[in-house]
């Protein structure tokens, strides 16, 4: 009997899920008054390794009236209460991945962050896949708001010692500024926005628009609320002529959206 070719998935296959990974919280952080650094572990986590920057994991959050979520089923429906974030750090020989949380007041996850405790548990799914650094380029900018502060770090980790990289943040205060680091030689510029959501990117425009046109061969990492990174892009590529080709754009969340999905990237516009 003659065999033929496998037929390909079309485009808009759903995404076959990994496997649910139960952890628990061993340590919690205070970094900022809105950032919390939580370390989760797990024998579970064996063999959860993340290969790029700026990767993406899923966090399921308990339910009302629950003390722990449910483990999801393979085939069974998205959980509710999941959100998405960055591996931070992964420490495979100690099973143990940190993972940096807003408290922005709003959710399931913001809400269970802000009273984590050691011993509590949650599911994890992931990783997905993050960001191709170009390691060949000498100059980076990286420009978003604190939701993108774990992908760049990760990012600036990678960087090699030759390159010059700016990183632009939008903070929510000035109480929200901490130390950043990399091997590159590093530029870091904080803007504070208020705790006015509706005013995302703003601050980002205007500091973008005072320092003018970056070096021609800047590639641009560009993470923030999904309507301001669309902004941001249109004024990179046009007013200071950054070549659509070296910016990458993420959409972390969005306003008035619960449920943002963690493959924005502004594709659409």
């Amino acid at each position: 009997m003659p065999q033929t070719a496998a037929t390909p998935p079309p485009d808009n296959a759903p995404r076959k899920r990994r496997p649910p990974r139960r952890v628990e919280v061993s340590r919690v952080q205070v970094l900022s008054p809105a950032m919390r650094r939580i370390t989760f572990t797990g024998a579970e986590l064996e063999g959860f390794a993340v290969n790029d920057p700026a990767s993406y994991m899923k966090l399921i959050f308990p339910e009302p009236g629950q003390t722990e979520p449910t483990r999801p089923l393979p085939d069974g429906p998205r959980a509710n209460t999941m959100r998405t974030y960055t591996p931070l750090a992964v420490r495979p020989e100690a099973q143990e991945v940190d993972v940096d949380f807003v408290l922005h007041g709003e959710g399931p996850a913001s809400t269970w962050a802000a009273q984590a405790q050691i011993g509590q548990v949650l599911f994890l799914m992931g990783p997905g896949p993050g960001y191709t650094l170009p390691l060949q380029a000498t100059a980076h900018l990286l420009v978003g708001d604190d939701s993108a502060l774990p992908a760049f770090e990760t990012i600036l980790a990678r960087l090699p010692a030759t390159a010059r990289v700016r990183v632009l943040v939008e903070v929510t205060s000035a109480a929200e500024q901490r130390a950043l680091s990399s091997p590159g030689q590093l530029d870091v510029q904080w803007v504070v926005r208020g705790l006015d959501n509706s005013r995302a990117g703003q601050a980002l425009e205007a500091a973008l628009r005072q320092a003018g046109p970056p070096d021609a061969r800047t590639h641009v990492y560009l993470a923030c609320e999904a309507g301001a990174m669309r902004r941001l892009r249109e004024l990179l590529t046009g007013e200071l002529g950054v070549a659509r080709g070296q910016i990458v754009g993420r959409g972390y969340w969005k306003l008035s959206t619960v449920n943002h999905p963690d493959h924005d990237y502004g594709d659409d516009a």
